[in-house]
């Protein structure tokens, strides 16, 4: 119904506090708390959304050392035991230069992720350090 509104050229005003709803409703979203809006934007942009880093991680086999590794530029590498994690402003030049290393070297990778905040991430932040600010 609210998209079949939206279509019709209608604006809609909708509260929740379901993250997943509000992404896949809206256009616009503004995070009130303490009775302020503290932030607003589309979905994707929503308390600089757009601009976050992305976490690659994957579990290397035993015997592949941080030196074999390809170089991520700019990105932020961790290493404990097997688990890689990798956090860098470009996800997707990383992603590459990972599995392509990976492929190339005939090396497995276990449990390979790319992920990138959440927008209920984001709100949980925006409303966290809000609330801690009122505190004060």
């Amino acid at each position: 119904m609210i998209r079949s509104l939206t279509e019709l050229g209608k604006t809609v005003l909708l509260t929740t506090h379901f993250m997943d709803e509000a992404q896949a409703l809206a256009d616009r979203i503004a995070v009130v708390a303490g009775g302020r809006i503290i932030a607003e934007g589309t979905p994707d942009t929503l308390g600089g959304r757009d601009r976050q880093r992305t976490i690659v991680e994957a579990t290397l086999p035993d015997g592949v050392e941080r030196h074999q590794l390809p170089d991520f530029g700019p990105a932020a590498l961790e290493l404990h035991d097997r688990t890689l994690r990798i956090e860098a402003a470009d996800g997707v030049r990383v992603t590459h230069a990972l599995t392509g290393w990976a492929i190339a070297a005939g090396i497995t990778l276990g449990r390979l992720t790319v992920s990138q905040p959440s927008l209920e991430d984001i709100y949980l932040t925006l409303t966290t350090s809000n609330t801690q600010e009122h505190a004060r």
